[in-house]
C-alpha cells in the first residue's frame, strides 16, 4: 500500500518478511499511523523496500460502518522511526551502490556473535 498522506497524518502498511516459511505467505503486514512533522519526514525520508525501525505503541479501534455493523482495528502508533536502509538517497547513485545480500548480513552476524557483549553498549 502506498502511503496516504493528509491532515497530517500518514497512514501506511509496513511489511515484516518472516525468517520462516508458512503455508500463508511469509510477509506479513502491519498498519502504520504517523503523525505531524515526522508523518511528513516520513514520506519523504522513506521509499517501498526501505528498511526502517519503528518505535511505537498498539492502538486499537471501533467503529460502526453505515449498516450499524461494529468493527475493531488497531495500527502502530509511530513515536519515533529510524532509517536502516543503506542506500543513498539521491537517484543518481542508487543503481550504482554496492547491496549485500541477506546471506551475507546473517553470516557476518553470525561471525560477529558475542564479540560485543551487552554490557558494552551504552543504552
Amino acid at each position: 500500500m502506498d502511503p496516504k498522506i493528509g491532515n497530517g497524518v500518514l497512514s501506511s502498511l509496513l511489511a515484516i518478511k518472516r525468517i520462516y516459511k508458512s503455508s500463508d505467505g511469509d510477509t506479513d503486514f502491519v498498519p502504520l499511523t504517523v503523525f505531524g512533522k515526522q508523518a511528513d519526514n516520513f514520506e519523504r525520508l522513506t521509499k517501498k523496500g526501505d528498511k526502517v525501525g519503528i518505535d511505537g505503541s498498539i492502538r486499537t479501534n471501533k467503529y460502526a460502518d453505515e449498516n450499524g455493523e461494529i468493527h475493531y482495528g488497531w495500527a502502530v502508533v509511530v513515536n519515533h522511526f529510524y532509517l536502516l536502509s543503506t542506500k543513498p538517497h539521491n537517484d543518481a547513485s542508487r543503481d550504482s551502490s554496492p547491496q549485500l545480500s541477506d546471506a551475507t548480513v546473517n553470516s557476518l552476524s553470525t561471525k560477529l556473535n558475542g564479540l560485543v557483549k551487552d554490557s558494552d553498549l551504552p543504552f
